[in-house]
């Protein structure tokens, strides 16, 4: 067994972990199909899960796009579920999505991001290739690319929430394809006459870290295996224009950033929607009556270094400017709630509803 070099101060476990990665078998990806079950590698903490879907479809010559969601929605759920255990991931394709987007810390090492595609002569085809794309070009063969990741840490730099699947039952990582691309995609003839030949193939990469060796001076705990980090979500239907819809958020946990994306007839949809509030038992995080769905769109962009997709909408405490000290946590906290005002006049259409997934940090040695 390895050895650490003698540490006369305690430092975080990071510092004596090894990361390690693992693909896990390709499995075919069919909209409508069966779940996919990746069953995981056991050892170590597992740090996240990188999944790539790439694929092709093709196109009639006469496709026109009438309506279209979040191209991520393709997957209708990720689930893992760990027996015994609080389960941490079980979220839809295009909420994880945008968690994605809110982070940038998903590398291995803080200095550790995934770069742009570099152009010229020094551009990468491989790489090129994996960067998300879903092109809708009519009479021709579409290629596409998606991807997300499924971090089971806080961050790069805090641990946090990491799973010692090592010491746990068999695990399978679920995917739940969507029921059909009209899930997504409406076409002017519909997407079962309009694109045809659908072939895709979803692949996993494991990332893990060893676990410290054993004589190393390892700060108690920063493993981070005595968190979870959970992603859930809820789907609330928009019952009127012209008067906000409440979303009641289970106040469990503590919160560390609740993401809204709000359909109306069936798209993505913020330059409809008129105002949000935020409230924490008593007390509102915004003006009672709600601020602008135009300003929120500018503040999330300010707080994440760019827009968040159409009809998205992020309340995030968990910031790298304020850290801990923008949790919600949510002892003797009996209510929290989030409220939408759609436009009055505004048509709902047949599909008009707000999906809410919540990011929560459990600690699960609280009360030990």
């Amino acid at each position: 067994m390895a050895t650490a070099a003698p540490v006369t101060t305690p430092q975080i476990a990071l510092l004596f972990q090894r990361p390690t990665r693992k693909m896990l078998d390709a499995q075919a990806f069919v909209p409508g199909g069966n779940d996919l079950r990746f069953e995981l590698d056991q050892n170590g903490y597992l740090d996240m899960l990188r999944v790539n879907l790439t694929g092709s479809y093709a196109a009639a010559n006469t496709i026109t796009i009438t309506k279209q969601q979040l191209v991520h929605a393709i997957v209708k759920k990720f689930l893992l579920d760990v027996p015994n255990r609080e389960t941490p991931i079980n979220i839809s394709g295009s909420a994880m999505r945008v968690f994605n987007l809110r982070n940038n810390d998903f590398g291995t090492f803080p200095a550790d991001p995934v770069p742009p595609n570099r152009t010229g002569a020094e551009a990468n085809a491989l790489y090129a290739t994996r960067e998300d794309v879903f092109p809708i070009t009519e009479d021709v063969t579409n290629d596409f690319s998606l991807n997300w990741i499924i971090p089971f840490h806080r961050s790069v730099v805090d641990h946090k929430g990491a799973l010692p699947v090592g010491g746990l039952p068999k695990l399978y990582f679920t995917v739940t394809p969507c029921n059909s691309l009209a899930d997504f995609l409406t076409t002017t003839n519909g997407v079962a006459t309009d694109l045809s030949d659908f072939a895709a193939v979803m692949t996993v990469e494991q990332v893990s870290f060893s676990a410290p060796p054993a004589d190393a001076n390892v700060i108690p705990g920063t493993e981070g295996a005595g968190y979870v980090v959970k992603y859930d979500e809820q789907i609330d239907v928009i019952e009127a224009a012209g008067v906000a819809q409440r979303v009641n958020i289970d106040p469990t946990d503590i919160i560390l950033a609740i993401e809204h994306q709000v359909t109306i007839d069936g798209v993505l949809d913020g330059v409809d929607v008129d105002r949000l509030y935020f409230k924490v038992a008593e007390s509102y995080f915004t003006d009672p009556n709600g601020i602008p769905s135009w300003q929120k769109t500018m503040d999330d962009a300010a707080e994440h270094g760019a827009p968040f997709p159409e009809g998205t909408f992020m309340w995030d405490g968990d910031l790298p400017s304020t850290g801990a000290a923008g949790w919600i946590h949510t002892d003797g906290i009996n209510k929290i709630e989030a409220g939408i005002t759609v436009k009055t006049g505004t048509s709902l259409g047949s599909i008009a509803n707000i999906r809410t997934a919540v990011c929560r940090l459990i600690d699960l040695t609280a009360g030990a």
